[in-house]
């Protein structure tokens, strides 16, 4: 099993020891909700900060193509979104997108998703005008 693999098991088991031991110690991570993290401390907040907003995930990587410097994924990401999140509780998620791992030594250097984020805003519950406004602040 390759990293991104491991890293999509380690996900779906909401081990955050073993997310963070993915990565190395000076990596970078875009997420296309919660922004950029950099550095193990940054990592672990943001997984903690996911786990708590959300269970029941089902990070699925359909397509992967690995070497040693890079990877890349076509993948289907799903959750519930639980109480933390208020207006949101109890919904369902699900949407695709791709990501790219830049690899060193076995571990994740940079990890960066692309996905349209449109989806699962709706699927979310926000209303047309303020996904609008929110997509509006991505151009």
């Amino acid at each position: 099993m390759g990293i991104v693999r491991g890293f999509a098991n380690a996900f779906n088991r909401r081990d955050v020891d073993a997310l963070v031991a993915c990565f190395t110690p000076t990596a970078t991570y875009h997420d296309g909700f919660y922004g950029p993290h950099a550095g193990p401390a940054a990592l672990r907040a943001m997984f903690e900060r996911m786990f708590r907003e959300g269970r029941d995930y089902a990070w699925q990587m359909d397509a992967v193509l690995e070497s040693p410097a890079r990877a890349m994924a076509e993948w289907t990401f799903a959750y519930v979104v639980t109480d933390a999140v208020p207006r949101s509780a109890g919904r369902k998620i699900r949407f695709r997108g791709a990501s790219v791992f830049e690899l060193r030594e076995g571990k994740i250097a940079a990890y960066r998703e692309y996905f349209d984020s449109g989806v699962p805003l709706l699927q979310l519950g926000f209303a047309p005008e303020s996904l609008a406004k929110v997509l509006r602040k991505k151009l």
